[in-house]
């Protein structure tokens, strides 16, 4: 009789599904496996099982359970045909399997495994990984691959640096998902104290920091098998905030950020709201993004990781104009702190304050470019377009604003009707 699945016993539903693996030995989830054909509709009392070339009963089958050695499991397929699967292990690699329809193959192999592992014969990308900690993988990136990011640099190294706090001492190559799961558990615990909780986008990104650390080793260096942060299921984000400011209140604001005494806060909230650029690509700007006869700011690496040319015109360019020295030093920062040349001017507390004085609530600085995108979206400006200037790679970012033109001509609709029919519809 063949060793493929494609027959059965003519009583089974061609339905049924396979059942899971029993694993033998003395294992706690070592449970009684019930037959495929008790999932169905059946007559026969005592179905059989097809086991390589024979036919064995249910006490037979019962039997061989018993017998089975730890390493090696069992199943049922969908048309009673009995599998094994020999599974090996060893510290520092991968689980390796073999399924095979002959238990002596399936111990046969298991023993080849361990006899392998005696004498140091495993696969070599296994024993390359195992030779180092998630601490060696941290450093080896941030030598290699962390100039290649830009100004998402600092992020991917601030996440990587908390997730080595909890596995640092680790063997790369033994890491699992689940490690992986409870290191980020851990961070969250102290965010928590801190009085801070990690939204769901936060998270995703610190999955995708760690997780392009374990596809470089994976891909490049060859110290793994596999990505463990692809079994790692990420939560779900929403992009549903849209908050942008009314006409009333951009004038309040930029009223308030005129009168602070931060000498920046004008500028860079204009600069914001004309360019749409993010507050970390204005604050990093440096002297050389500027080109005055082009009247261009150049984003030479953006969060992308794609170039950005941004048009600078009207107030926001002549505002710079204004600001900018005679400095000419193309590396120098376009806004340095005044005690540290090397670092950008911190702002966050005149802008708490601007934003105080002009009684907006429930605002971000971030929400600056939500605002420069829905005044775009609503002179009629396409979503394509709208993407392309705030340099989003991803057209789902900028499908948020798909509704606002909408919402905007019909506002302007029922005004015009209160307009012209309003005194005539209340008589």
């Amino acid at each position: 009789m063949p060793e493929s699945d494609s027959f059965g016993p003519p009583f089974l539903d061609q339905s049924a599904k396979p059942l899971p693996w029993t694993k033998g030995g003395p294992n706690e989830d070592s449970k009684q496996q019930q037959p495929t054909a008790s999932l169905v509709n059946s007559s026969v009392a005592d179905p059989i099982f097809y086991l390589k070339n024979r036919v064995i009963a249910m006490k037979d089958l019962d039997k061989l359970k018993k017998s089975l050695p730890s390493g090696i499991d069992i199943r049922i397929t969908s048309k009673n045909v009995v599998k094994f699967r020999a599974r090996f292990r060893k510290k520092g690699y991968p689980e390796v399997f073999k399924t095979t329809s002959d238990l002596k193959s399936a111990k046969r192999w298991l023993a080849e495994q361990e006899r392998s592992s005696l004498i140091g014969e495993l696969h070599p990308t296994a024993m390359t990984g195992n030779k180092h900690t998630f601490s060696d993988a941290v450093n080896r990136y941030t030598e290699e691959e962390l100039p290649k990011k830009g100004n998402d640099a600092k992020n991917r190294l601030y996440h990587l640096t908390s997730f080595e706090k909890h596995l640092g001492k680790l063997k790369f190559s033994s890491i699992r998902s689940s490690d992986i799961k409870d290191a980020l558990l851990n961070i969250e615990k102290e965010k928590a104290k801190e009085s801070k909780q990690l939204a769901p986008a936060t998270i995703v990104r610190y999955l995708a920091s760690i997780s392009h650390l374990f596809s470089i080793a994976w891909k490049e260096w060859e110290w793994i098998y596999e990505n463990p942060i692809k079994k790692i299921s990420k939560p779900s984000v929403s992009n549903a905030r849209q908050r942008y400011l009314s006409q009333d209140e951009l004038s309040r604001l930029l009223k308030q950020t005129k009168k602070s005494k931060c000498p920046i806060l004008l500028i860079t909230t204009v600069l914001a709201l004309s360019t749409g650029m993010r507050d970390g690509e204005i604050m990093g700007l440096k002297i050389g993004n500027i080109q005055r006869d082009q009247q261009l700011i150049i984003l030479r690496s953006s969060k992308n990781g794609e170039p950005r040319f941004i048009p600078l015109k009207g107030y926001a360019y002549d505002l710079l104009i204004d600001y900018l020295s005679e400095n000419s030093d193309p590396d120098a920062l376009l806004f340095p702190s005044p005690d540290d040349p090397k670092r950008s001017y911190d702002t966050r507390s005149a802008w708490r304050a601007a934003l105080k004085r002009a009684n907006i609530k429930n605002f971000r600085r971030h929400d600056l470019r939500h605002t420069t995108a829905s005044y775009h979206r609503m002179n009629g400006i396409g979503l394509h377009d709208i993407g392309t200037l705030l340099g989003h790679k991803d057209s789902r970012s900028t499908a948020r604003y798909a509704h606002i033109s909408t919402e905007y001509k019909s506002k302007m609709v029922e005004e015009l009707d209160q307009t012209l029919f309003g005194g005539f519809s209340d008589k």
